[in-house]
């Protein structure tokens, strides 16, 4: 399977207007979104559907997404579990009412659950069947998800060894690499991929290694800071393009990748590959949350439903993340979903194998101001 990088990337400033016959409805819907679903052709098929002109804002930021309530007319917003955590926190959203969304009941149990079966491991940190409802009687839920990924690590072939596609997050740290590493570059996510590589290693076992104190933060930095000192990192990363380039030019060997990076470099022909994880996964999910503002509140509840029919969720899979919901399939070609889905020909199999490993969520740690203060010493270092 072929994902292009201006797919991925999604739909520029430019590309998101709207088609003149969507100019002239009457209803409009304010989105602050990003890149990678604010994409042309979901908006096009939802301004066709709904006769609801969508406005996208685009920002890369969560946090700038959520705070846009703060100062301009904001419907929904594009955010993932740890920050819809805090939109809510901060009164920013208010909670979706489940029973305005019929396909609720049919969202991946990994998400809706907090575990893909049960005896799965329960996901640590910001687990989205475990944060999400505001009561235990899951009538309401402070965002909806729509499509997920399990990241893991990108190594080339050519230089790194592993047995049977495993890696450890350690391997991250592995001397023999040294120059040829890339790291995230994102104060708390980089963090918590540095915290995956050293408790492997040994170095650190944190109570929460999605939340850690300041003196676990104080060890982690002082870990990288003398990694950094002794050449070991090439890069770090903070763009999807910026490491499809190291990896391509094979000035990084091995790095905390995204799936689509690895799929694009090894159409490059460079022997890379996705690894499965052997501590488990680290999981994220992107969805939709409803601003505390908006003035459309029934517009937003179409808005969420068409995310879950189906053909937004068949637009995210061909670039390469997993729907919330399997209603995609009369929306792509069967050999495409079992690539996708059922891993055919795809690093790490399939998502049932892959949604039973993880072993951590993305999340915002609640002293993420400590968190960046320390990062910002490791740059300077």
């Amino acid at each position: 399977m072929t994902i292009g990088r201006r797919h991925l990337l999604g739909a520029t400033a430019a590309g998101l207007a709207m088609p003149s016959i969507a100019q002239a409805q009457a209803r409009q819907l304010n989105l602050a979104g990003a890149s990678f679903d604010m994409r042309e052709p979901i908006l096009r098929e939802f301004a066709r559907r709904t006769n609801i002109t969508p406005r996208p804002w685009v920002n890369p930021s969560t946090q700038a997404r959520i705070d846009r309530v703060r100062t301009a007319p904001v419907d929904c917003i594009t955010t993932d579990a740890p920050f819809a955590a805090y939109g809510n926190g901060e009164r920013l959203t208010q909670p979706i009412d489940v029973s305005r969304i019929p396909n609720w009941s049919k969202m991946h149990p990994l998400l809706k659950d907090g575990r893909a079966t049960p005896t799965s491991p329960l996901g640590l940190g910001a687990n989205p069947g475990r944060m999400m409802y505001t009561s235990d009687a899951k009538t309401q839920a402070i965002f909806m998800p729509t499509f997920f990924q399990m990241d893991s690590i990108g190594y080339n072939t050519r230089h790194v060894e592993a047995v049977n596609n495993e890696l450890s997050w350690g391997e991250l740290f592995n001397p023999k690499y040294r120059g040829k590493v890339a790291l995230f570059g994102i104060d708390w996510l980089g963090m918590l991929d540095a915290a995956l590589g050293m408790k492997a290693l040994g170095l650190i076992d944190p109570a929460d290694i999605s939340n850690l104190t300041n003196r676990e933060v104080d060890t982690v930095v002082a870990f990288l800071i003398s990694k950094k000192r002794e050449g070991h990192f090439r890069a770090l990363w903070r763009a999807y393009g910026e490491l499809v380039n190291l990896m391509a030019s094979e000035e990084v060997w091995i790095a905390d990748a995204w799936w689509p990076v690895v799929v694009e470099v090894a159409g490059k022909g460079i022997p890379v590959r996705y690894a499965v994880a052997k501590e488990g996964y680290r999981a994220w999910c992107q969805g939709q949350a409803i601003s505390a503002t908006t003035r459309n509140l029934d517009a937003c509840y179409e808005w969420l439903n068409f995310w879950l029919e189906g053909f937004a969720g068949a637009r995210q899979t061909e670039i390469g993340y997993f729907s919330s919901i399997d209603t995609y399939g009369q929306y792509l070609p069967p050999e495409l979903i079992r690539q996708v889905y059922g891993g055919e020909g795809r690093d790490g199999g399939s998502l049932e194998d892959r949604s039973q490993r993880v072993y951590v969520w993305n999340t915002r740690p609640s002293n993420l101001e400590y968190y960046t203060e320390k990062w910002n010493e490791f740059l300077a270092a």
